[in-house]
Protein backbone atom coordinates (compact mmCIF):
# COMPACT_ATOMS: atom_id res chain seq x y z
CA UNK A 1 0.00 0.00 0.00
CA UNK A 2 1.31 3.45 -0.92
CA UNK A 3 2.83 5.43 1.96
CA UNK A 4 5.22 8.31 2.67
CA UNK A 5 8.37 8.98 4.62
CA UNK A 6 9.47 12.38 5.91
CA UNK A 7 13.09 13.48 6.24
CA UNK A 8 14.39 17.01 6.75
CA UNK A 9 11.11 18.57 5.66
CA UNK A 10 10.91 16.58 2.40
CA UNK A 11 8.53 13.67 1.68
CA UNK A 12 9.34 10.48 -0.19
CA UNK A 13 6.54 8.48 -1.79
CA UNK A 14 6.81 4.71 -1.23
CA UNK A 15 5.02 1.84 -2.96
CA UNK A 16 5.25 -1.93 -3.42
CA UNK A 17 6.09 -3.52 -6.75
CA UNK A 18 4.58 -6.75 -8.09
CA UNK A 19 6.94 -8.82 -5.91
CA UNK A 20 6.16 -6.89 -2.72
CA UNK A 21 9.45 -4.98 -2.67
CA UNK A 22 9.31 -1.40 -1.43
CA UNK A 23 10.26 1.24 -4.01
CA UNK A 24 10.59 5.02 -4.04
CA UNK A 25 8.33 7.14 -6.24
CA UNK A 26 10.43 10.26 -5.72
CA UNK A 27 10.81 13.04 -3.15
CA UNK A 28 8.45 16.01 -2.94
CA UNK A 29 7.80 19.14 -0.94
CA UNK A 30 4.50 17.98 0.59
CA UNK A 31 3.11 14.72 1.89
CA UNK A 32 0.06 14.92 -0.40
CA UNK A 33 2.25 15.18 -3.50
CA UNK A 34 4.42 12.24 -2.39
CA UNK A 35 1.43 10.04 -1.58
CA UNK A 36 -0.34 10.85 -4.84
CA UNK A 37 2.76 9.94 -6.87
CA UNK A 38 3.27 6.74 -4.88
CA UNK A 39 -0.31 5.64 -5.60
CA UNK A 40 0.19 6.19 -9.33
CA UNK A 41 3.49 4.30 -9.29
CA UNK A 42 1.89 1.42 -7.39
CA UNK A 43 -0.89 1.13 -9.97
CA UNK A 44 1.68 1.13 -12.76
CA UNK A 45 3.69 -1.60 -11.03
CA UNK A 46 0.61 -3.66 -10.15
CA UNK A 47 -1.88 -3.43 -13.04
CA UNK A 48 -5.38 -4.71 -12.15
CA UNK A 49 -5.76 -8.39 -12.86
CA UNK A 50 -8.78 -9.84 -14.54
CA UNK A 51 -11.07 -11.29 -11.92
CA UNK A 52 -11.25 -15.06 -12.19
CA UNK A 53 -14.36 -16.68 -10.77
CA UNK A 54 -13.97 -20.17 -9.37
CA UNK A 55 -16.79 -22.64 -8.95
CA UNK A 56 -17.76 -23.22 -5.33
CA UNK A 57 -18.58 -26.87 -5.93
CA UNK A 58 -17.52 -29.64 -8.27
CA UNK A 59 -19.55 -32.80 -8.73
CA UNK A 60 -21.43 -32.01 -5.54
CA UNK A 61 -18.29 -31.42 -3.47
CA UNK A 62 -16.90 -28.12 -2.22
CA UNK A 63 -13.97 -26.71 -4.14
CA UNK A 64 -11.10 -24.97 -2.37
CA UNK A 65 -12.64 -21.64 -3.41
CA UNK A 66 -15.99 -22.68 -1.99
CA UNK A 67 -14.57 -23.98 1.30
CA UNK A 68 -11.90 -21.37 2.07
CA UNK A 69 -14.06 -18.28 2.90
CA UNK A 70 -16.08 -20.12 5.54
CA UNK A 71 -12.96 -21.73 6.97
CA UNK A 72 -11.19 -18.37 7.24
CA UNK A 73 -14.22 -16.71 8.85
CA UNK A 74 -14.24 -19.41 11.53
CA UNK A 75 -10.62 -18.87 12.61
CA UNK A 76 -9.98 -16.90 15.81
CA UNK A 77 -7.22 -14.51 14.75
CA UNK A 78 -5.93 -11.07 15.63
CA UNK A 79 -6.08 -8.38 12.94
CA UNK A 80 -2.55 -8.74 11.59
CA UNK A 81 -2.78 -12.54 11.49
CA UNK A 82 -6.15 -12.39 9.73
CA UNK A 83 -4.64 -10.15 7.06
CA UNK A 84 -1.74 -12.58 6.55
CA UNK A 85 -4.08 -15.60 6.46
CA UNK A 86 -6.38 -13.82 4.01
CA UNK A 87 -3.51 -13.07 1.63
CA UNK A 88 -2.32 -16.69 1.84
CA UNK A 89 -5.84 -17.96 1.08
CA UNK A 90 -6.00 -15.72 -2.01
CA UNK A 91 -2.72 -17.20 -3.26
CA UNK A 92 -3.97 -20.74 -2.69
CA UNK A 93 -7.26 -20.08 -4.49
CA UNK A 94 -5.38 -18.54 -7.42
CA UNK A 95 -3.55 -21.83 -7.97
CA UNK A 96 -5.99 -24.58 -6.96
CA UNK A 97 -9.25 -22.79 -6.20
CA UNK A 98 -11.25 -24.68 -8.83
CA UNK A 99 -10.28 -28.14 -7.56
CA UNK A 100 -12.46 -30.13 -5.18
CA UNK A 101 -10.88 -29.84 -1.72
CA UNK A 102 -11.11 -33.61 -1.13
CA UNK A 103 -9.20 -34.27 -4.38
CA UNK A 104 -6.14 -32.19 -3.48
CA UNK A 105 -3.02 -34.37 -3.25
CA UNK A 106 0.50 -33.61 -2.00
CA UNK A 107 1.61 -33.42 -5.64
CA UNK A 108 -0.93 -30.64 -6.27
CA UNK A 109 0.42 -28.71 -3.29
CA UNK A 110 4.02 -29.22 -4.43
CA UNK A 111 3.14 -27.90 -7.90
CA UNK A 112 1.51 -24.87 -6.28
CA UNK A 113 4.62 -24.13 -4.22
CA UNK A 114 6.88 -24.57 -7.24
CA UNK A 115 4.73 -22.15 -9.27
CA UNK A 116 4.98 -19.62 -6.45
CA UNK A 117 8.77 -19.93 -6.44
CA UNK A 118 8.91 -19.36 -10.21
CA UNK A 119 6.72 -16.26 -9.86
CA UNK A 120 9.37 -14.66 -7.65
CA UNK A 121 7.53 -14.77 -4.31
CA UNK A 122 9.79 -14.52 -1.26
CA UNK A 123 10.56 -17.77 0.57
CA UNK A 124 8.96 -16.43 3.74
CA UNK A 125 5.72 -15.71 1.84
CA UNK A 126 5.66 -19.22 0.38
CA UNK A 127 6.34 -20.74 3.81
CA UNK A 128 3.45 -18.70 5.25
CA UNK A 129 1.18 -19.95 2.45
CA UNK A 130 2.10 -23.57 3.22
CA UNK A 131 1.43 -23.01 6.92
CA UNK A 132 -2.10 -21.82 6.07
CA UNK A 133 -2.61 -24.57 3.49
CA UNK A 134 -2.07 -27.33 6.06
CA UNK A 135 -5.22 -26.66 8.13
CA UNK A 136 -7.17 -25.34 5.13
CA UNK A 137 -6.60 -28.33 2.85
CA UNK A 138 -6.25 -31.01 5.50
CA UNK A 139 -3.44 -33.24 6.73
CA UNK A 140 -3.56 -35.69 3.80
CA UNK A 141 -3.08 -32.96 1.18
CA UNK A 142 0.11 -31.66 2.78
CA UNK A 143 1.55 -34.89 4.15
CA UNK A 144 5.31 -35.10 3.80
CA UNK A 145 5.67 -31.60 2.37
CA UNK A 146 8.42 -29.37 3.71
CA UNK A 147 9.55 -25.95 2.54
CA UNK A 148 12.89 -24.63 3.71
CA UNK A 149 13.54 -20.91 3.67
CA UNK A 150 16.89 -20.51 1.96
CA UNK A 151 19.36 -18.22 3.70
CA UNK A 152 17.17 -17.83 6.79
CA UNK A 153 18.41 -14.93 8.84
CA UNK A 154 19.90 -15.77 12.21
CA UNK A 155 18.64 -13.90 15.26
CA UNK A 156 21.05 -11.03 15.92
CA UNK A 157 21.81 -9.59 19.33
CA UNK A 158 23.44 -6.28 20.13
CA UNK A 159 25.80 -5.89 23.03
CA UNK A 160 25.08 -3.18 25.58
CA UNK A 161 27.90 -1.15 24.07
CA UNK A 162 26.36 -1.44 20.59
CA UNK A 163 22.93 -0.47 21.92
CA UNK A 164 24.45 2.67 23.41
CA UNK A 165 26.23 3.40 20.12
CA UNK A 166 22.92 3.18 18.23
CA UNK A 167 21.32 5.59 20.70
CA UNK A 168 24.24 7.99 20.33
CA UNK A 169 23.97 7.90 16.53
CA UNK A 170 20.22 8.45 16.22
CA UNK A 171 18.63 11.95 16.09
CA UNK A 172 17.70 13.48 19.44
CA UNK A 173 13.95 13.01 18.87
CA UNK A 174 14.30 9.21 18.94
CA UNK A 175 17.03 8.64 21.54
CA UNK A 176 14.46 7.92 24.25
CA UNK A 177 12.70 5.40 21.99
CA UNK A 178 15.94 3.49 21.44
CA UNK A 179 16.71 3.55 25.14
CA UNK A 180 13.22 2.31 26.00
CA UNK A 181 13.26 -0.51 23.42
CA UNK A 182 16.53 -1.94 24.71
CA UNK A 183 15.65 -1.32 28.40
CA UNK A 184 12.21 -2.94 28.41
CA UNK A 185 12.23 -5.63 25.72
CA UNK A 186 8.84 -4.41 24.50
CA UNK A 187 7.76 -5.12 20.95
CA UNK A 188 7.38 -2.24 18.50
CA UNK A 189 3.59 -2.29 18.70
CA UNK A 190 3.67 -2.22 22.49
CA UNK A 191 6.23 0.57 22.66
CA UNK A 192 4.58 3.03 20.27
CA UNK A 193 1.34 2.58 22.25
CA UNK A 194 2.98 3.72 25.51
CA UNK A 195 1.68 6.89 27.18
CA UNK A 196 3.18 8.69 30.14
CA UNK A 197 0.24 7.58 32.27
CA UNK A 198 1.27 3.95 31.72
CA UNK A 199 4.18 4.48 34.15
CA UNK A 200 3.31 3.88 37.79
CA UNK A 201 5.20 4.16 41.06
CA UNK A 202 5.27 0.72 42.69
CA UNK A 203 6.85 0.54 46.15
CA UNK A 204 10.31 2.05 45.87
CA UNK A 205 10.49 1.64 42.10
CA UNK A 206 8.54 2.09 38.87
CA UNK A 207 6.71 -0.18 36.44
CA UNK A 208 5.63 0.30 32.85
CA UNK A 209 2.12 -1.10 32.43
CA UNK A 210 1.75 -2.85 29.06
CA UNK A 211 -1.98 -2.69 28.42
CA UNK A 212 -2.27 -1.81 24.74
CA UNK A 213 -0.66 -2.56 21.41
CA UNK A 214 -0.83 -0.73 18.09
CA UNK A 215 -1.15 -2.83 14.96
CA UNK A 216 -0.89 -1.88 11.29
CA UNK A 217 -3.24 -3.58 8.85
CA UNK A 218 -3.42 -2.48 5.23
CA UNK A 219 -1.48 0.69 6.01
CA UNK A 220 -3.92 1.72 8.76
CA UNK A 221 -2.92 1.83 12.43
CA UNK A 222 -5.32 0.73 15.15
CA UNK A 223 -5.00 0.42 18.90
CA UNK A 224 -6.28 -2.56 20.86
CA UNK A 225 -6.38 -3.00 24.63
CA UNK A 226 -4.53 -6.33 24.93
CA UNK A 227 -1.81 -8.43 23.35
CA UNK A 228 -1.68 -11.89 21.78
CA UNK A 229 -2.31 -13.61 25.11
CA UNK A 230 -3.11 -12.85 28.73
CA UNK A 231 0.63 -12.86 29.48
CA UNK A 232 1.12 -10.01 27.02
CA UNK A 233 -0.70 -7.70 29.47
CA UNK A 234 1.98 -7.22 32.09
CA UNK A 235 3.97 -4.83 34.28
CA UNK A 236 7.62 -4.26 33.34
CA UNK A 237 9.93 -2.86 36.00
CA UNK A 238 12.04 0.08 34.78
CA UNK A 239 14.71 2.34 36.21
CA UNK A 240 13.74 5.67 37.72
CA UNK A 241 15.51 7.76 35.07
CA UNK A 242 13.54 6.14 32.23
CA UNK A 243 10.32 6.30 34.26
CA UNK A 244 10.62 10.05 34.82
CA UNK A 245 11.29 10.70 31.12
CA UNK A 246 8.18 8.74 30.12
CA UNK A 247 6.02 10.30 32.85
CA UNK A 248 6.74 13.72 31.38
CA UNK A 249 4.48 12.90 28.40
CA UNK A 250 1.37 12.72 30.61
CA UNK A 251 -1.60 11.11 28.83
CA UNK A 252 -0.06 11.66 25.37
CA UNK A 253 1.78 9.07 23.29
CA UNK A 254 5.47 9.02 24.13
CA UNK A 255 6.68 8.11 20.65
CA UNK A 256 5.14 9.68 17.55
CA UNK A 257 6.11 10.87 14.09
CA UNK A 258 6.91 14.51 13.36
CA UNK A 259 3.19 15.32 13.04
CA UNK A 260 2.25 13.68 16.32
CA UNK A 261 0.68 10.60 14.73
CA UNK A 262 1.50 6.92 15.05
CA UNK A 263 5.12 6.16 14.20
CA UNK A 264 5.36 3.80 11.22
CA UNK A 265 8.06 1.18 11.73
CA UNK A 266 9.07 1.01 8.04
CA UNK A 267 9.59 4.78 7.92
CA UNK A 268 11.52 4.81 11.19
CA UNK A 269 13.68 1.89 10.09
CA UNK A 270 14.64 3.43 6.76
CA UNK A 271 15.15 7.02 7.86
CA UNK A 272 16.67 6.64 11.32
CA UNK A 273 17.30 3.08 12.54
CA UNK A 274 19.37 1.74 9.63
CA UNK A 275 21.65 4.80 9.37
CA UNK A 276 22.22 4.73 13.15
CA UNK A 277 22.99 0.99 13.13
CA UNK A 278 25.40 1.41 10.24
CA UNK A 279 27.22 4.16 12.10
CA UNK A 280 27.29 1.97 15.25
CA UNK A 281 28.81 -0.93 13.31
CA UNK A 282 25.78 -3.29 13.38
CA UNK A 283 24.17 -2.63 9.96
CA UNK A 284 22.12 -5.86 9.81
CA UNK A 285 20.27 -5.35 13.10
CA UNK A 286 16.47 -5.07 12.90
CA UNK A 287 14.30 -2.95 15.18
CA UNK A 288 12.84 -6.15 16.66
CA UNK A 289 16.36 -7.28 17.55
CA UNK A 290 16.31 -4.72 20.36
CA UNK A 291 13.78 -7.06 22.01
CA UNK A 292 15.98 -10.07 21.23
CA UNK A 293 18.95 -8.26 22.74
CA UNK A 294 17.11 -7.37 25.93
CA UNK A 295 15.95 -10.96 26.34
CA UNK A 296 19.42 -12.35 25.73
CA UNK A 297 21.05 -10.00 28.24
CA UNK A 298 18.68 -11.33 30.91
CA UNK A 299 18.51 -14.98 29.83
CA UNK A 300 22.29 -15.30 29.87
CA UNK A 301 22.60 -13.82 33.36
CA UNK A 302 22.70 -16.69 35.91
CA UNK A 303 21.01 -14.45 38.50
CA UNK A 304 17.83 -14.17 36.40
CA UNK A 305 15.43 -17.15 36.29
CA UNK A 306 14.22 -17.97 32.79
CA UNK A 307 10.63 -17.77 34.06
CA UNK A 308 11.23 -14.14 35.02
CA UNK A 309 12.43 -13.39 31.48
CA UNK A 310 9.33 -15.12 30.08
CA UNK A 311 7.01 -13.01 32.21
CA UNK A 312 8.88 -9.78 31.49
CA UNK A 313 8.61 -10.26 27.73
CA UNK A 314 5.05 -11.62 27.80
CA UNK A 315 5.99 -14.92 26.20
CA UNK A 316 3.44 -17.72 26.22
CA UNK A 317 5.91 -20.40 27.35
CA UNK A 318 9.47 -21.08 28.47
CA UNK A 319 10.08 -22.83 25.14
CA UNK A 320 9.76 -19.48 23.37
CA UNK A 321 12.03 -17.73 25.86
CA UNK A 322 14.69 -20.45 25.65
CA UNK A 323 15.46 -19.35 22.07
CA UNK A 324 17.20 -16.33 23.56
CA UNK A 325 19.67 -18.32 25.65
CA UNK A 326 22.98 -18.49 23.82
CA UNK A 327 26.62 -17.59 24.27
CA UNK A 328 27.43 -13.91 24.01
CA UNK A 329 30.89 -12.48 23.54
CA UNK A 330 34.04 -14.50 24.14
CA UNK A 331 33.04 -16.19 27.39
CA UNK A 332 31.85 -19.72 26.66
CA UNK A 333 30.43 -21.30 29.86
CA UNK A 334 30.78 -24.79 28.34
CA UNK A 335 34.55 -24.41 27.94
CA UNK A 336 34.76 -22.92 31.41
CA UNK A 337 32.91 -25.92 32.87
CA UNK A 338 35.13 -28.37 30.98
CA UNK A 339 38.18 -26.57 32.28
CA UNK A 340 36.95 -26.94 35.84
CA UNK A 341 36.23 -30.63 35.30
CA UNK A 342 39.75 -31.18 34.03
Amino acid sequence: MASTRERSGRWTGLYRDAHGNQKSAGTFGTEDEALARAKVAELDANPPESVEVYATSKRGRLTVAGYAPGWLAGQILEETSREAYGNAVKRIIRHIGGMARDDISPDDVRKMLKAMEKSGLADATIACTLAVARPLLGKAACEGIRFRIKGRREMLVATRKQAQAIEDAIPERYKLLIRALFATGCSWGEMIAVRGTDVERRGTGYVLKIRRVITQVGGTHSERPYGKSLKATRDVTIHEALALELLAFGDGLCFTNARGGYLRRSDFRAAYWKPACKKAGVPCLRVHDARHSHASWLANDPRVPLAAVRDRLGHSSLAVTSRYVHVMGDDDPCLAALGEAA
